[in-house]
């Protein structure tokens, strides 16, 4: 689209998940250092949207294979029960940043980390190149 100077480039197109009533929505920039392993594994109470705005990241949501996401890409995750399992920066000499737009749903944090016990329990719904544990 293009409206006399303003240029608009479509970078994601998806339909998320039904959003709550009472839902609200976070904007954040997430700054990973130099080969930071990012945050441990982890779910959302709602569909977060997200950019990379610099570097490159790696990463995983369960029963999908981990990828690698460059400056200038668009991803996003349904939230809810489904596991994301690595944001890491796979840059090893400098910092990788993205934008992460978040609906939130009402009365749950945001982001709940999970126990060693759950990850271990959960290990089967992961892709199987990113299996940490044999069956």
């Amino acid at each position: 689209m293009n409206a006399g100077n303003v240029k608009v480039t479509d970078l994601l197109c998806v339909t998320p998940p039904w959003i709550p009533e009472g839902a609200h929505a976070m904007t954040q920039v997430v700054e990973l250092p130099p080969a930071d392993d990012g945050v441990a594994p982890h779910r959302h109470s709602g569909p977060v949207f997200g950019y990379v705005l610099e570097g490159r990241i790696l990463f995983e949501l369960e029963g999908e294979a981990p990828r690698e996401i460059v400056a200038g890409d668009a991803f996003w995750e349904p939230g809810g029960d489904v596991v994301h399992y690595q944001v890491a920066n796979l840059e090893q000499n400098s910092w990788s940043r993205f934008l992460a737009v978040c609906i939130c749903a009402p009365g749950i944090d945001m982001i709940t980390m999970l126990e060693p016990d759950e990850i271990a329990a959960r290990d089967h719904l992961r892709h199987p190149s990113a299996r940490r544990h044999t069956q």
